[in-house]
């Protein structure tokens, strides 16, 4: 029974780690690479807050936890978000809010909304 009892922990903690590493990224979006402005999104929806004069309270703001967003130069939003296996990229996303961006990742759209899982961010 004790042997019994070893196996079944045994098993359990195998299946329980291969559930852990496996991926829960949906891998069905496009990779693209996005350039523009990176927007904190409640002021650029609440009155259009962006360019050089809303850098800084873009900056505070997103800090702070407003979604963060990529305008194009054609004027195409993308909610940018982070890929739950690997935040630094967002993160690093997150630090050029206010200024010009380049955001590499992957392109979903879902109910009318469309948003980049960021896996590279660089200052343009």
């Amino acid at each position: 029974m004790r042997q019994l009892t070893i196996v079944a922990l045994v098993a359990a903690a195998v299946a329980g780690s291969a559930w852990a590493a496996e991926s829960h990224m949906d891998h069905s979006g496009k990779a693209e690479t996005i350039s523009g402005e990176m927007l904190d999104m409640a002021c650029y929806m609440m009155h259009e807050g962006k360019g050089a004069k809303h850098a800084k309270c873009a900056g505070a703001c997103v800090t702070g936890g407003a979604p963060l967003g990529v305008l194009t130069k054609e004027g195409k939003v993308y909610l940018v978000v982070g890929n739950h296996e690997d935040m630094k990229p967002f993160a690093a996303a997150k630090a050029l809010a206010g200024g010009n961006a380049k955001i590499t990742g992957t392109v979903f759209t879902r109910g009318g909304l469309t948003a980049v899982v960021v896996s590279k961010a660089e200052k343009l």
